[in-house]
């Protein structure tokens, strides 16, 4: 019996192609945990107040300090399978397609794009010249995980494991560990796809806290009063 399910995925805009110019990948299969991490970096004069060299004011740094409370970054580390030998499973439909003796090579030159700055024609300089090489600009990646967080994120490392090969050497199986930095407000500030999928993620985010406060609040006569 076919099971539907949701399924994790990468979408990946080119640079200044939100909406349009993007690129799909679906997980084939769901990790089967995320290890996420969340901190707080210190703001500036909360290290070394007294210490000298300029700038503002100790007194200074320490009031703006208190007031942002730092800023918080938040990271993933997801492990993603591929595996030549279900490719043919319910929901694979697209990649059926793919030559099998490729093996799982063109996933995993997907997602290892996604690390490569876009491709760009140079400009033509303003004097016109010569030609200008434009300066390489990654694409846009966002990480869906259900309806209701798509995370704007970096990827800053990945570790990929092929552990079988076709006689042609091509991967047959693989396993890829992706490190996601999640974007922030600096991110953005000029990127429409990175504002609307923090927006989106962090509207929910509080949605999903306030349904469970409402329904907690009539414990609090269990607990110690304040």
């Amino acid at each position: 019996m076919e099971v539907n399910y949701l399924r994790g995925a990468f979408i990946a805009y080119e640079p200044d192609g939100y909406p349009d110019q993007k690129r799909t990948i679906p997980f084939r299969f769901n990790p089967e945990s995320l290890s996420r991490q969340l901190s707080v970096e210190q703001g500036k004069g909360e290290e070394g107040a007294g210490g000298g060299g300029g700038g503002k004011p100790a007194d200074a740094e320490n009031e703006q300090s208190a007031d942002t409370g730092g800023s918080l970054k938040e990271s993933f580390n997801v492990l993603i399978r591929v595996d030549a030998a279900d490719r043919h499973g319910p929901g694979h439909e697209a990649s059926k397609n793919l030559p099998p003796e490729l093996g799982v090579a063109p996933e995993i030159a997907a997602l290892e794009d996604l690390l490569y700055p876009a491709t760009a024609d140079s400009d033509t300089a303003a004097d016109g010249s010569e030609p200008v090489e434009a300066k390489p600009r990654r694409p846009t990646v966002l990480f869906v995980w259900g309806r209701k967080r798509i995370c704007p994120v970096r990827i800053t490392a990945m570790t990929i494991e092929e552990t079988m090969y076709n006689r042609e050497l091509y991967p047959l199986r693989a396993e890829i560990d992706v490190t996601l930095e999640v974007l922030g407000e600096g991110d953005a500030k000029d990127n429409v796809a990175v504002r609307s999928a923090l927006d989106f993620t962090a509207s929910n985010r509080r949605e999903l806290a306030r349904l469970f406060l409402d329904n907690t609040a009539e414990q609090s006569s269990n607990t110690m009063p304040l």
